[in-house]
């Protein structure tokens, strides 16, 4: 039975798939002709503010394409249903063929990758729109639709990938797009920093992705995702060890991605860059990479349960550093950022005990919920001249009433209040941590906890944003509610948000999980390995109610104690401060992970750098050069002075000369 789960049907061949990453990388290209062409008008023209001229076509180029990409998305997934072991390809192409390695490029679509793909282009094709209002006027607005719309081809090659190589190069794209737009503003200074610490250490998680990828092609004999997946079984038997280590390799490379620990420091950084990023890093494209690897490897990693308590361990961990350091941010946007790190360990909490299924629901309620904060984030910025710090902001939801209720809809999703989307896919994974048992007991303790300083630090959030007395200097900052090409996307978000849990409704109300049955062709040969080893525990259902209630009545007490705690603005916050000094600063700074990471790495490589740079090439190197030119230089110039043109010393040297030979010649017998 096993052997035929782990059996990938054959698929119906469709070339239009290959129009899925090549309409947004035409876009792409479209958007970067614009951009020069509106250049060229401006050495023309020069003006102030700068002409836009071919550039304001650029969202409508880059929406379009994108647009068409979600068309085509809902069209495959539309195919799919009522088939459930239909996979769609593209035709082939013979890429790499090496002695016995042979690897092709195509595109597939399977359950799994078309739910990506509604995710990639629906919530990307909103942030398409948005941020045609957010960032009009921006000098660089064709080149930011342009990098939009490449980052988009990247994650779609991602997705899309029937073998790891394919999946490497989207992995890749999407890390120079991460550089690219978190550095966008470069000229601010912070930004271009921000873009290289990004790039920076996603190499380190990459690096650890491609050593996993050289051991499953040593193991299996080829990197294709399907023909891994049917292997997993009979590799295992012989060589567990190096399966683990694979495993745990490729998990190394989605911590960077994915920003886990100890990974996760570039991301929240990576706010720098416009909202409109954000929203498309943080929810919709590049951390998702991670999750989505997992869950298409799941046979590997059923195969591997140590492995899989790492990532366990390592998920729980870094919810909770990624909650504890949300209740200290005074950045709108940065404790997004740190909440984004949280959720994120949720997923891989939830991979870690097979509930794959789960952590899919999960990303998919997270694209929702933290795509419309980020979004309303945004909206809040643009309303309040670029201001981000929630002290000095305050009262308002009476100048922003749009944003102020969509922001509601977010908050309530994020923070896991009965019935939204956020409250099912979290709940599902803490449900699925619980009824493991053994050690996963003390990582649902931490999920749990992570969850009620979540539920705590979204509603102190929206008090500090939009309630109590207004902080702002009235003459100097006039809010104002943003234009309809930015709120219409927060409204489509805050109904999927307040709506999104009906795909994964709990099994205790005895209706189908829409999004479990969905996935259950992809899920099933992870199922079967787990099963092997009785990693499929169930739940009664009485516990199942009462851990519904504990989480609805976690949320709503936490998520009430926020919210009162700050209405009056930030003064619990400077009391804190006061009393405990050494706390709040530790939480501000991220437990100061990364002041060690600085401290410890890469403050001494800088010095080493500086070390060889300075002493070793410069005096050492330079200076062996140096000293051996400056010999030749000074023996020519001795040698110099004996050319001095007069025949009387040439013949005192050529008598000297035949001399000294005839001596030699005599002595020599």
């Amino acid at each position: 039975m096993i052997a035929n789960l782990l059996t990938v049907q054959a698929g119906a061949e469709r070339p239009l798939l290959w129009l899925l990453p090549f309409l947004p990388l035409a876009g792409a290209a479209l958007c970067g002709a614009l951009h020069f062409l509106t250049l060229a008008a401006r050495k023309r023209k020069p003006a102030s503010p700068p002409v836009m001229g071919p550039a304001l076509l650029a969202p409508l180029v880059a929406s379009g394409t994108i647009g068409l990409c979600f068309a085509l998305s809902v069209r495959s997934f539309l195919e799919l249903r009522g088939a459930p072991a239909l996979v769609l390809e593209s035709p082939v192409w013979e890429w790499i063929h090496v002695g016995d390695l042979k690897i092709d490029l195509s595109m597939v679509v399977d359950r799994l990758s078309s739910v990506m793909l509604l995710v990639i282009t629906g919530v990307g094709f909103l942030i398409h729109v948005y941020s045609a209002g957010y960032m009009k006027g921006d000098p660089g607005y064709a080149k930011f639709f342009a990098y939009l719309n490449l980052f988009v081809f990247a994650m779609l090659m991602l997705v899309l990938s029937s073998n790891l190589l394919g999946l490497f190069i989207g992995w890749e794209g999407v890390g120079l797009c991460s550089y690219l737009l978190i550095g966008f503003w470069y000229e601010k200074g912070w930004p271009a920093e921000a873009g290289q610490k990004a790039f920076v250490v996603n190499r380190i998680g990459d690096a650890s992705f491609l050593l996993g990828s050289f051991l499953l092609v040593g193991l299996f004999g080829t990197l294709d995702l399907s023909d891994i997946g049917a292997s997993v079984a009979d590799v295992v038997a012989h060589e567990p060890f190096l399966v683990s280590l694979a495993a745990l390799l490729l998990f190394g490379g989605a911590c960077g991605k994915s920003a886990q620990f100890p990974l996760f420091t570039w991301l929240p950084d990576a706010m720098a860059g416009p909202t409109p990023v954000s929203a498309l890093i943080h929810a919709a494209t590049m951390v998702t990479a991670g999750v989505y690897l997992v869950v298409r490897l799941n046979p590997l990693y059923a195969a591997s349960p140590t492995v899989l308590f790492v990532m366990g361990a390592i998920g729980a961990l870094t919810a909770l550093i990624g909650a504890s350091t949300a209740l200290c941010q005074n950045d709108i946007k940065k404790v997004l950022a740190y909440s984004t790190v949280s959720q994120l360990g949720y997923m891989f909490l939830g991979l870690s005990t097979g509930a794959w299924a789960a952590a899919i629901f999960h990303l998919v309620t997270h694209a929702f919920f933290k795509g419309l904060l980020f979004l309303g984030s945004g909206s809040v910025i643009h309303g309040m001249h670029e201001e981000q710090d929630m002290t000095k902001m305050g009262g308002l939801r009476r100048h922003m009433p749009v944003t102020w209720v969509t922001f509601l809809a977010g908050a309530g999703a994020l923070s896991g209040l009965p019935l939204l989307s956020g409250f099912m896919s979290k709940d599902e994974i803490l449900a699925h941590t619980f009824a493991h048992g053994g050690p996963y007991l003390l990582l649902w303790l931490v999920g749990v906890g992570s969850a009620a300083l979540t539920a705590f630090y979204t509603w102190r959030m929206v008090a500090l944003t939009f309630h109590g007395s207004e902080r702002f200097d009235a003459a100097k900052v006039h809010p104002h509610e943003s234009p309809l090409s930015m709120t219409l996307p927060l409204l489509v978000l805050a109904v999927l948000s307040l709506a999104g849990g009906v795909i994964g409704l709990p099994p205790v109300l005895h209706v189908p999980h829409l999004l479990g049955e969905w996935l259950a062709p992809v899920t099933a040969p992870g199922d079967a390995l787990l099963a092997l080893h009785g990693e499929l525990p169930h739940l009664s259902h009485t516990l199942e109610w009462a851990l519904l209630a504990f989480g609805a009545a976690l949320a709503l007490v936490f998520a009430h104690r926020g919210f009162h705690t700050y209405t009056g603005g930030p003064g619990p916050d400077l009391e804190l401060a006061e009393k405990r000094p050494h706390l709040v600063g530790r939480l501000q700074n991220a437990w100061r992970i990364d002041a060690t990471y600085s401290a410890r790495i890469v403050q001494p490589i800088r010095l080493c750098a500086f070390f060889i740079a300075s002493l070793i090439d410069q005096f050492l190197i330079d200076g062996i050069v140096n000293a051996v030119g400056a010999l030749a230089r000074a023996l020519g110039g001795k040698t110099r002075k004996l050319t001095d043109g007069s025949a009387k010393t040439y013949a005192l040297w050529m008598g000297a000369g035949a001399a000294l030979l005839t001596l030699c010649w005599i002595a020599v017998p």
